[in-house]
């Protein structure tokens, strides 16, 4: 099993949590550390830092935050400085966060956490589309319906 931190502004990060364990179950294992209105970011730094410190026993984690170079993705980067088993990813959303938590439940052993890395942004990047109502074809007679 690897760790898996979610973080976020806001509620993001416990949305997201409720989300997967809504459709994946009780067993889809992660921490969500919110950034609310107001928190100092040196609060949030130490709530990212004890996330972390609950996976010390895990061979890898992965930090996921809402937005590159916001306050939660740059915290978790500097924290992860020095921590060669911790990656840390922005842009996170439901699609990626189930597939990563499913692995964690299926799989025996993550080997390649920049393998996975690069799988889960894959899988991310699969699940964005958007709905198009196209109108429908209609038959038209070749001949004069005689």
């Amino acid at each position: 099993m690897i760790g898996v931190i979610v973080t976020g502004h806001g509620s993001f990060a416990t949305g997201l949590e409720s989300n997967v364990k809504m459709l994946a179950g009780a067993e889809a294992s992660l921490i969500s550390v919110p950034f609310p209105d107001g928190m100092p970011p040196e609060e949030l730094s130490e709530k990212l830092s004890d996330a972390l410190a609950r996976y010390q026993d895990c061979p890898y984690t992965l930090v996921l935050a809402d937005l590159a170079g916001g306050t939660p993705f740059n915290r978790a980067s500097e924290l992860s400085v020095g921590r060669e088993n911790v990656r840390v990813i922005s842009g996170v959303n439901s699609s990626m966060l189930m597939d990563l938590c499913m692995r964690n439940i299926t799989e025996d052993e993550i080997t390649d956490i920049d393998a996975l890395a690069e799988e889960i942004m894959q899988t991310a990047r699969d699940n964005i589309g958007m709905f198009r109502l196209e109108p429908a074809v209609q038959d038209t007679p070749e001949d004069d319906g005689i």
